[in-house]
């Protein structure tokens, strides 16, 4: 299986486990959503909502999965999705992830997206086409609720979507 999602949840599943490969000069600072900006919940049974849905974006998520949700503090969080890539990602491509707590920004960085997904035994380049993955994802045990944008970007700057959630933990 080939999945862009697998860098995308990681990053929305586990603050603590974002790292950064290469930062990126971009053409934006904040990359918060704007709170009356529509959104779409992404079908399935997750936190997680696709934004920036008014802009045009290369990726349509059909499903997305998370088990147990809400997810649990020092458990391991079991994520299934499909979706469908209208283009396809090569080398270049990257995540900006910001995550708040509340107003405090805790997190914001660049991630290598092909980089990413070879930490999940994928590869760069993605075909266009439909994408399915299955994964399993180990959360720390310290970890604060928090909300999370995930933007992806190809090369070219160009959105290949645009995710976002508000995540509270269950104790285990």
């Amino acid at each position: 299986m080939k999945s862009i999602f697998v860098a995308l949840i990681a990053a929305l599943s586990a603050v603590s486990a974002v790292s950064v490969q290469q930062q990126l000069p971009l053409p934006f600072d904040d990359i918060s959503v704007n709170k009356a900006a529509p959104t779409k919940p992404v079908p399935g049974e997750s936190p997680v909502a696709i934004c920036d849905i008014d802009a045009s974006q290369l990726l349509d998520i059909r499903y997305l999965k998370i088990n147990p949700n809400p997810p649990q503090k020092g458990a391991d969080l079991y994520i299934e999705g499909e979706g469908y890539l209208y283009e396809p990602i090569s080398e270049g491509a990257f995540v900006e992830v910001e995550v708040r707590y509340g107003f405090i920004r805790l997190v914001k960085e660049t991630i290598d997206l092909c980089e990413q997904l070879e930490k999940a035994d994928k590869s760069c380049p993605l075909d266009k086409g439909v994408i399915k993955f299955a994964k399993s994802v180990e959360l720390p045990g310290e970890i604060p609720p928090y909300n999370v944008v995930a933007r992806a970007y190809k090369e070219d700057f160009s959105e290949i979507t645009c995710l976002q959630a508000s995540v509270e933990f269950s104790r285990s």
